[in-house]
């Protein structure tokens, strides 16, 4: 055999043992997946509602450092009534809408 020869059946023997340990690994994923019994299935659900609840947990922590953090700028530049969250945030959107209303043309029928 030549060089070439030998280079590609190590190859292939390569590639092939690859193959071989990616379908077991697959084949334990599939495993670990689907619970066999009840009892497994409820671990399951239980791990699910931790890991749902410590997202939920992270979320409001990350929430409440970032307000803690907008008010330390806000009482930089204000003073101590920075702290306080601004009022105006929110808009009175019916307000909003009858003043819009009020400032269009109206339509007028038309009697022909």
């Amino acid at each position: 055999m030549s060089d070439d020869a030998k280079k590609k059946q190590m190859m292939q023997n390569f590639l092939n043992r690859k193959r071989k340990m990616d379908l077991k690994v697959e084949e334990e994923k599939e495993d670990d997946q689907k619970p066999s019994t009840s009892s497994e299935k409820k671990e399951v659900e239980e791990i699910e509602k931790k890991k749902k609840e410590e997202e939920k947990y992270d979320k409001a922590k990350k929430a409440l450092l970032f307000e803690a953090k907008r008010a330390k700028e806000r009482a930089e530049q204000v003073g101590p009534q920075g702290y306080l969250k601004p009022k105006s945030l929110g808009t009175n959107k019916e307000f909003l809408r009858r003043t819009i209303e009020s400032t269009m043309p109206r339509r007028k029928k038309n009697d022909e």
